[in-house]
């Protein structure tokens, strides 16, 4: 009788120990998710237009579209993460990510 007592207090013991580690990551999770910060996304436009035969851009290439991200958007606290540029006809695209 006291052996069946001992281990029945052994296998609640265990599933205390189980449950307390399940909240533990489940509270670490949530405050994870809680204070994660949020990534903004901006979409630039191209100000493009026919000049002298060819077509002018405001954004050319990824270091102009870098650039404006930096300048126009991720500022004030927001940290720069990455942008994307597309050539495309006839204005080019550029996403910037910020985080903050």
């Amino acid at each position: 009788m006291a052996k069946k007592y001992h281990e029945n207090v052994e296998f609640l013991k265990r599933i205390q120990i189980a449950l307390i580690v399940i909240c533990v990551v489940a509270l670490v999770a949530y405050l994870y998710f809680l204070f994660q910060p949020k990534i903004t996304k901006f979409v630039i436009s191209d100000e493009c237009g026919p000049i002298s035969g060819s077509i002018m851009h405001s954004i050319k290439d990824e270091d102009a579209c870098s650039n404006s991200c930096h300048n126009q958007y991720c500022t004030k606290g927001k940290e720069f993460l990455k942008s994307e540029f597309t050539l495309s006809m006839p204005c080019n695209t550029c996403i910037c990510y910020c985080k903050g």
